[in-house]
């Protein structure tokens, strides 16, 4: 928000995985983000944040993949998704994964997650 100043619409994606897990979470992460995680401007955008070489190898290391991936229950992935909105985003966008590892987005999460 200090960077881009208060007049700025805010839109950050974050991806998101309904699965407790941490082995399950991160082999379905790793097979959603391995596109992302090869592209170079993605890598350099990364980089800003301190990731390196050794963390874009094998799909991702764990580190990696929990900072952009956010899994894990219902409450935990809402949290994450604050987290946005408290650091001055206006909206959060999900790319929700589904917990089978199978193409197409979770409804399940996004029912949760949608306003009442």
């Amino acid at each position: 928000r200090e960077v881009m100043g208060p007049d700025a619409w805010q839109c950050p994606e974050q991806m998101v995985l309904l699965e407790s897990d941490p082995a399950r979470a991160r082999e379905i992460a790793r097979a959603n983000t391995k596109t992302y995680l090869r592209l170079p401007n993605y890598q350099n955008n990364l980089r800003q944040f301190g990731y390196d070489d050794a963390d874009f190898a094998g799909g991702g290391s764990d580190r990696l993949v929990d900072a952009i991936v956010a899994w894990g229950d219902e409450k935990a992935i809402a949290a994450r998704i604050q987290a946005h909105h408290d650091a001055g985003a206006d909206h959060v966008c999900i790319q929700p994964f589904r917990p089978d590892g199978q193409p197409g987005p979770d409804l399940t999460i996004l029912e949760a997650l949608a306003p009442r």
